[in-house]
């Protein structure tokens, strides 16, 4: 082919393209019943603007390939955020064809002598890497063919324990899922299991019986390809809560009669059909939704007496307030999804631990019966028997309570240990549910100061959210913010960083513009105009780190993180404040109830707490960290000259790996080579050092290649050093954090309940852990078998029980497994067929041993997964 007929068939394809994008514009959809055409105008106006532009130089494109090739970026791009036609074909082609449309679309909504300026301000940044825009306002903004939400995430509450706000609840979801966005729901306000109700059911299924309507639901509305994220919350003070933390371990009806009519064939021995009902468990029971418990400081406490203090020991506070609370049931303004009633900690002060009744009453001059310490009607709703001034309970005793005018209240003593190691067994099995540390979420939450509770929070946990609102979330991009990156000068540019989040408050504050019309239902417009949220984050922490020769967990790492999140959030606020000047604050603004909130007084630097005095906020909360699993795969991680090295690590996350082995598909069928991590490729290609991995089979085979702070990678981080650097950002970060702690299949499970209870006492407001294994793997690092997971398959005899050899259960009041109780002196047999199942005298004053849950191992045989749990 010549040079004329390839120019010809390049100008045609431009051609094509343009009359496209033209049609796109005068193609009528919602959005003109929804959308100011002078608006619309604006958008097409600014958008052929910016193009001419590019085709002028004054705003760069890439010369070749802005995604150098990155085989997975491309795909996230054409797959997730290319703009398609009606019919679904592809119109853009290349990453500045998508800066373009979000450039265009959202400075159209300034003042129109300013429309240009912060349109190239945008298309700026976005093409540096500096920041990246959530999935949605990439997918969503500027798209006429097609009315979508430019919000992740949204949140509805059930307004009331009936049928109506149930179901009215599901019609959110399903509208909200439509228009291309997740949502969060809180089911702690429907009364629990057999509570009376006055219908033909005489007794209620509980509030978890719901969660599978929610599930369906979501499984049932398609976005292009996907589907929609759900999020299902429960206060731990409610009764159902154990049925909760086990909804998708324990079976269900349909689970059930599946096995029942398998084993009616007779086709299936018995340990088919108990894999039979763990498939469809895992495969059908609230398959559609992430699950988190709400836990309070109430409870919290509760567990940490449980380990501090003797078992059955009476426990005697002072209480530092007078009032008695016996019932607080929901109406009114006390709805259960924003909190059922719990204590706080500042109204108590431990006096002293008695070991009997007797001893406590001859102290006190009390005459408390053991019948009325265990009166569970006798205690208040926090769980408490009231005298004089103490409020006195059992070591590790908690109170689930249910009020209502609907129903009788239900009050319940158990032990928080039962509860705490339910919820860290499924942790361990499953990694659900996942944990909020509500009480901590709530105290900061700006918005509660101003009358706007939180209920629940976005599918991913980073975002707590009022009933309607939306998480608008967008991240800064830190690898590109190092200047001399890989010298030993290399230095973090302040004045860009602070350029640059200026402009992204701008920049998706108008995306809220376009929200108060665009979002699926009223309450989530008006929401969204009276409370203008934002969700700025970061991504790219490590690969920041490594240019600086800084060690992720090092004191260094974490005192510069802390910084980091210390500017970007008073940034954040000085930019809204002037916003605020400009454009007006929020609608219900009153700074007076605002500034009693923690985290202005506490957080804010004083000239920035000044400023927000003078003119108010634009938004009412700015920062949050979210995953970016998908949009940190494909904003820019670093430059050297005109090639581009694509992709960065998520969140506040480490690198996962440092490279991962792929199959040749073109050259060599059957030989393998090593893709590495962006960034770390740009190091090997700056130093000359790739020649000297081309035989690496393993991490080891790095070192005295790569400087040692880039071995600071997900699996070689100790869990107490993530909780450190997650402590340090949320300290500065208003919303929450989504943060996954990465711990080896091996670990002990009481391991992940020292991580859950030190995240709590770090104040954090929630924290994810994952355990190689516990789930099907969405990232996963090659490895030798290890001597657990040999073991954890074998069938064996623990003190005359039967059970496999990962499964958890309690030895001593601690949560371990056979394998890991071997080492602690327990006789651990291995099961033969002749091996006899009577109780072993060597462990008499062992405790009872509990089985409490069990784990499978997920595994490639002849190229199929397969999933084996011993059977």
């Amino acid at each position: 082919m010549d040079e004329i007929e390839k120019e010809t068939k390049k100008e045609t394809k431009k051609e094509t393209k343009e009359a496209r994008l033209k049609a796109m514009f005068d193609f009528r959809t919602k959005h003109h019943k929804k959308i100011d055409e002078n608006l619309i105008f604006s958008y097409k106006k600014l958008y052929f603007e910016l193009k001419k532009m590019q085709e002028k130089g004054e705003l760069e494109i890439h010369p070749t390939d802005y995604l150098n090739g990155n085989e997975l970026a491309s795909d996230i791009f054409n797959k997730k955020y290319f703009l398609k036609d009606v019919e679904g074909n592809v119109i853009e082609s290349k990453p500045e064809d998508v800066f373009v449309r979000l450039a265009s679309y959202l400075g159209c909504v300034e003042k129109e002598e300013n429309q240009e300026k912060f349109a190239k301000r945008f298309y700026n940044m976005l093409y540096a890497g500096y920041f990246m825009p959530g999935g949605r306002v990439l997918a969503g903004a500027g798209d006429m063919f097609r009315l979508k939400t430019l919000a992740n995430c949204f949140v509805t509450v059930i307004k009331e324990d009936n049928i109506e706000s149930i179901y009215n609840a599901a019609y959110d979801c399903a509208r909200t899922y439509s228009y291309g966005g997740g949502i969060g729901v809180d089911i702690s306000p429907l009364r629990p299991k057999d509570s009376v109700v006055h219908n033909a059911a005489d007794k209620s299924t509980g509030a978890v019986s719901f969660m599978e309507l929610y599930s369906m639901t979501t499984g049932l509305i398609g976005q292009s390809g996907r589907r929609g994220a759900l999020m299902i919350t429960l206060d731990v003070k409610h009764p159902d809560v154990i049925d909760f933390i086990k909804v998708k371990k324990q079976p269900n009806w349909i689970t059930k009669q599946i096995v029942d009519q398998s084993r009616w064939s007779g086709k299936f021995s018995e340990g088919q059909l108990e894999e039979v009902g763990k498939q469809v468990r895992e495969n059908t029971q609230v398959r559609f939704a992430n699950i988190s418990l709400k836990v309070s400081d109430e409870f919290m406490n509760s567990v940490d007496e449980s380990k501090k203090y003797k078992e059955g020991s009476i426990l005697v506070y002072k209480k530092l307030t007078k009032e008695k609370i016996y019932e607080m049931p929901q109406e009114g303004d006390v709805h259960y999804a924003y909190k059922i009633p719990s204590k706080k900690l500042s109204d108590y002060e431990f006096y002293k631990e008695f070991s009997s009744l007797e001893e406590l009453n001859k102290e006190l001059g009390s005459s408390i019966s053991e019948g009325d310490l265990k009166d569970a009607q006798k205690r208040d709703v926090f769980g408490d028997y009231l005298f004089e001034e103490y409020a006195i309970h059992y070591s590790g005793e908690y109170m689930t309570y249910f009020g209502s005018t609907n129903t009788e209240s239900t009050k319940r003593l158990v032990n928080a240990k039962d509860i705490w190691e339910a919820f860290v067994s499924g942790n361990y099995t499953t990694a659900e549910p996942g944990l909020i540390f509500w009480d901590s979420m709530t105290e900061y939450s700006p918005s509660n100061y101003l009358g706007v509770k939180i209920s629940s929070t976005n599918p991913c946990g980073e975002v707590p959210l009022e009933d309607g609102g939306a998480c608008n979330l967008g991240s800064l991009n830190l690898s590109r913010f190092v200047k001399n990156g890989f010298e030993e000068n290399a230095e973090i540019d302040w004045e860009k960083m602070e350029e640059v989040v200026t402009d992204v408050v701008r920049f998706l504050d108008n995306v809220i513009e376009w929200n108060i019309s665009l979002n699926a239902l009223e309450k989530q417009r008006i929401a969204a105009k009276n409370t203008r949220r934002l969700g700025i984050g970061l991504m790219g922490i490590a690969d920041m780190l490594n240019q600086m020769s800084i060690g992720y967990d090092s004191e260094e790492g974490v005192a510069l993180i802390e910084k980091i999140t210390k500017v970007l959030t008073n940034t954040c606020y000085r930019a809204s404040a002037n916003l605020a000047k400009e454009k007006g604050p929020i609608p219900i603004w009153d700074y007076e109830k605002y500034s009693q909130g923690p985290f202005f007084r506490e957080r804010l630097d004083p000239e920035i707490k000044e400023l927000i005095k003078e003119n108010g906020l634009r938004n009412v909360a700015l920062t949050s960290i979210a995953p970016t699993g998908t949009i940190s795969n494909i904003v820019l991680g670093y430059k050297n000259g005109n090639k581009n090295y694509i992709g960065v690590s998520g969140g506040i996350e480490p690198i996962f790996a440092l490279f991962y082995t792929r199959r040749s598909e073109q050259m060599n069928e059957g030989a393998f080579y090593n893709v590495f991590h962006s960034t770390i490729q740009a190091y090997l290609d700056k130093k000359g050092l790739l020649e000297k991995t081309k035989d690496v089979k393993n991490i080891d085979d790095l070192k005295g290649v790569l400087p040692e702070s880039f071995f600071r990678t997900s699996h070689f981080i100790k869990a107490d050093s993530r909780i450190k650097a997650q402590a340090a950002c949320q300290k500065y970060i208003d919303h929450s954090i989504s943060s996954t702690v990465n711990l080896p299949e091996s670990v002990e499970p009481e391991t992940i309940s020292d991580i859950y209870i030190k995240s709590w006492k770090e104040k954090l407001k929630g924290i994810t852990i994952y355990r190689d294994g516990s789930r099907f793997p969405i990232l996963s690092v090659a490895q030798e078998i290890s001597e657990f997971q040999e073991f954890k398959n074998k069938e064996v005899i623990v003190d005359g029980k039967e059970m496999m050899g990962d499964t958890v259960f309690r030895y001593k009041g601690k949560l371990t497994t056979p394998f890991h109780a071997r080492k602690l002196g327990v006789k651990v047999e291995e099961k033969t067929s002749d091996t006899t199942l009577e109780p072993t005298n060597d462990n008499k004053d062992n405790e009872k041993q509990e089985e409490v849950g069990k784990a499978c191992k997920v595994k490639f045989v002849d190229g199929k997964l397969v999933k084996e749990c011993g059977d």
